[in-house]
């Protein structure tokens, strides 16, 4: 006759620690692709710059990509108190290393957001530019 001996509760307590213990090892020590880490969205979205000009006719917002790759920028708004239209949609695709220039007001002619006037000039750094990208979301302040 053949006893069969179960596995004490200790034992598979240890092993489970032990099976737990090897799957960390693997992840603190493969490659960073394989631990799904990436540091390629952050410097994207380190290297996208705003400038919010908020006196003048026309307005102006600058968006400059300092990255080798191309970024999609979806829209364009301001911050304080933003009309019911805003955020504009643009939908404008910038390649590495360009800049591109938003205009708003009665004489913005190139890359036109609105014929209207949409940063309040009179609230300083309560007002700015809100730029929402493929590499994330952007603000720069007046005044």
């Amino acid at each position: 006759m053949t006893t069969r001996i179960a596995p004490s509760i200790s034992i598979i307590a240890v092993g489970l620690l032990l099976a737990s213990a090897v799957a960390l090892a693997l992840m603190m020590f493969g490659p960073n692709s394989e631990r799904g880490i990436s540091a390629r969205p952050a410097e994207a979205a380190a290297n996208v710059h705003v400038t919010a000009k908020c006196d003048g006719n026309p307005e102006k917002v600058l968006v400059t990509n300092n990255t080798h790759h191309r970024i999609k920028i979806r829209n364009v708004g301001s911050i304080y108190r933003p009309y019911d239209f805003e955020p504009i949609s643009v939908n404008q695709r910038l390649g590495g290393g360009r800049t591109i220039t938003f205009e708003s007001g009665p004489s913005a002619h190139g890359n036109v957001l609105t014929k209207q006037y949409i940063f309040n000039s009179d609230v300083g750094s309560r007002e700015g530019a809100r730029v929402s990208t493929s590499v994330g979301r952007f603000v720069d302040r007046c005044g």
